[in-house]
């Protein structure tokens, strides 16, 4: 099938949000799709270190990714908007997949089959996202709507009173790492300790407060941070007053699995609250589905996790993790003292993390799941009409 992904985010940039996306595209084209991506042309913060954008996301060059004009003036997202809808048209593919919402409402309004995903509710992002949203379901070839979690689509079902047979669930993924031969030599780590790793960003709700709490309490353990902007760093290092606390600061993608192989325990600290990135206000805590617990599941690693209902989607408290009140260390420290104590639970819990991330958490699975389920209700051949007569 020929499918255009249409993005909005920055790439390169460190935001999940562009990581999914990339992601998902190497995911379609490995399903047997031609893929071209089409993304904004903008500037991000890491672009001008970045020679190659798949290799800054450890991706195959199996996908085509056309950057399309994105103006720094006021209206630019509907100048990209009609810059990628004409993009869609030359291409004439089959099916636009999108977390855009503005062009995906004009390719479904052109009569491109199209499935448009987001990962909270849209009506908190902006009246403009809302407005092409409700312009999007009335699309002609709108065909499916894709959300992270369970709980999301709940949200949407009682707010924007949809169908569940319109909504796919598809919870977030990960690339399996495979046989990881040499682990990562983490700086700072003890021998004899046992080796405990956060990975992700820093920013509020993240559960770096967690952290901050239970390591000065458990010095015979190291804690490894990866990951993280250098102004979150430097903030926490100094409210951190623990020695056994390591901040490796940002990780290239093709490293993650080296220094994820080197960890002992990983943790998923979420607080109920949860900031996003680039936002301080937003809070996607009730219905996230993040990506660095398909990491941990990937690679096998015991996980202690914040006992949330959008967690629980996912893991279960003494099969594939164990989970805490994400309010209380003291829960945190007993966890981890008890894995400390009893390394064949630390397996247990891994290889069980395992099995399912092989069962049901693949990037290739999750895309295959999603054409799929859109498929099986939809016709991706129809034929589209001219995009003169739908835009002009």
């Amino acid at each position: 099938m020929n499918l255009v992904y249409l993005c909005g985010s920055i790439i390169p940039s460190r935001a999940a949000n562009s990581v999914h996306v990339m992601k998902m595209c190497q995911a379609l084209a490995r399903n047997g799709h031609s893929v071209t991506l089409l993304a904004p042309m903008k500037r991000g913060e890491y672009e001008s270190g970045v020679d190659d954008v798949f290799d800054f996301y450890d991706v195959e060059r199996i996908f085509e990714l056309r950057k399309l004009p994105c103006p720094r003036i006021k209206g630019r997202s509907i100048i990209y908007a009609v810059a990628a809808a004409w993009a869609v048209q030359k291409l004439r593919p089959d099916l636009v997949f999108g977390r855009y919402v503005h062009g995906c409402a004009l390719t479904a309004w052109m009569g491109y089959p199209t499935i448009f995903e987001c990962h909270q509710p849209i009506w908190e992002i902006g009246t403009i996202h809302h407005g092409f949203f409700e312009l999007l379901r009335r699309g002609t070839a709108f065909q499916k709507f894709v959300v992270i979690s369970e709980a999301l689509k709940e949200i949407y079902m009682e707010e924007k009173d949809m169908s569940p047979s319109q909504i796919i669930v598809a919870h977030d993924a990960a690339d399996d790492p495979g046989n990881v031969d040499k682990p990562a030599v983490l700086s700072g780590a003890r021998e004899e300790a046992l080796q405990v790793g956060y990975v992700g960003n820093l920013y509020s709700g993240k559960g770096m407060s967690v952290i901050a709490e239970v390591a000065p309490r458990m010095p015979d353990l190291d804690f490894h941070v990866l990951g993280g902007a250098e102004d979150d760093i430097a903030e926490w290092k100094q409210r951190v007053e623990a020695e056994n606390v390591i901040f490796h600061g940002f990780v290239n993608q093709s490293e993650v699995p080296r220094y994820m192989e080197a960890l002992d325990v990983c943790l998923l600290p979420n607080q109920r609250t949860v900031a996003v990135y680039g936002s301080g206000e937003a809070d996607i805590g009730r219905y996230t589905s993040p990506l660095k617990m398909f990491e941990y599941m990937s690679h096998g690693k015991p996980i202690i996790a914040s006992d949330l209902p959008v967690l629980r989607e996912v893991l279960t408290d003494g099969k594939n993790a164990v989970l805490c009140n994400p309010e209380d260390s003291t829960e945190w420290i007993r966890a981890l003292r008890q894995l400390n104590d009893d390394s064949s639970r630390r397996c247990r819990l891994g290889e069980q993390a395992r099995r399912d991330f092989e069962a049901e958490y693949t990037w290739s699975a999750r895309a295959k799941r999603i054409l799929t389920a859109a498929s099986s209700s939809s016709n991706f051949s129809s034929s589209p009409m001219a995009a003169s007569d739908a835009i002009s």
